[in-house]
């Protein structure tokens, strides 16, 4: 089906932005009459109303918490503020955070900051009960002229990651057990089957994946062995999946000089641009593998040889 090729298509390639996918994801749950997948594609696109309604990957991010204060006749800026002693609830406030904004905000957070941080500065009363609590430690003479969260914009990023591949699962699923459905209303007498798997994509992040349907109703053992570095495991690999010697050796030349990126989990340009290029392959029937199949496979075998 090809908005959920689209979709997919999206959500592989980083430079896209992930709005982009949540939308066209509406879209596919408006037509296919899925409330499970709307209520999750809205919340994540509009915010969510409440901090309790929060999926776990949203929620109590940690942070550090510093400030500007004087001892004496000592003024110390940009220094981190003791918060020992505090109410436990109270505390866990202060040094965690939640981001109940929408996908697009995430990302112009983590697109418009020109720093490795965000702040986040504590209104007057908190500086308060914060110097009032530091005074009561030992500390007299002191007053805390400011405060604030500082979050690491990783920790942002992070969570663009995890919606990121949660909603990839969850569109490659699809495809692999759905692929041969070519119309709307086909797809929607599977809103229940479409359901479970949404939970155990995108909510519970479950589901062993041990075997993938391709397009030709073959099968494929989807366990990956291949070592981190295992240049030979690598090249069967993509030869017991069926990519071309020329394509195979395409990746090789280009794998070992791109640069991922370990933290967020991501692949380099020209590896990304190579799995692109192969799925196109999928469309024209040049790879006679279903394209939610073909992701996962070579996903999963670069993963592995990277290490990731």
């Amino acid at each position: 089906m090809k908005l959920i090729s689209d979709i997919i298509n999206d959500l592989v390639d980083n430079d896209k932005s992930l709005n982009s996918a949540l939308l066209k994801t509406k879209v596919l749950a408006s037509r296919i009459k899925n409330k499970d997948l709307s209520e999750w594609v809205s919340k994540e696109s509009n915010g969510y109303n409440s901090e309790k309604e929060l999926p776990s990957y949203r929620k109590n991010i940690s942070c550090h918490i510093k400030g500007d204060y004087i001892v004496g006749n000592m003024k110390y800026s940009n220094q981190a503020v003791p918060i020992v002693g505090m109410e436990e609830t109270f505390k866990s406030s202060l040094s965690q955070t939640n981001f109940t904004i929408s996908i697009l905000a995430l990302e112009s957070l983590t697109s418009d900051s020109k720093s490795s941080t965000l702040m986040y500065p504590f209104p007057a009363e908190i500086i308060g009960m914060i110097e009032e609590n530091w005074i009561q430690m030992g500390n007299p003479y002191l007053r805390l002229i400011n405060a604030r969260k500082i979050i690491p914009t990783t920790a942002v990023k992070e969570i663009l990651v995890q919606v990121r591949n949660k909603l990839l699962d969850f569109m490659l699923e699809i495809d692999s057990e759905y692929g041969n459905l070519t119309e709307i209303k086909d797809l929607s007498e599977k809103s229940k089957e479409i359901s479970k798997i949404m939970n155990q994509t995108i909510i519970n992040n479950t589901g062993d994946g041990n075997i993938l349907s391709t397009g030709t109703n073959a099968k494929i053992n989807a366990k990956i062995n291949i070592s981190k570095g295992g240049l030979d495991e690598l090249k069967n690999h993509l030869n017991e999946i069926g990519i071309s010697e020329i394509d195979a050796n395409e990746l090789i030349e280009i794998i070992d000089e791109d640069k991922p990126n370990y933290e967020n989990g991501t692949f380099g340009d020209k590896t990304n641009k190579w799995i692109q290029k192969m799925l196109g392959k999928t469309l024209d029937g040049t790879w006679q593998v279903g394209i939610g199949t073909a992701g996962t496979l070579l996903a999963e075998g670069i993963k592995a040889y990277l290490g990731m």
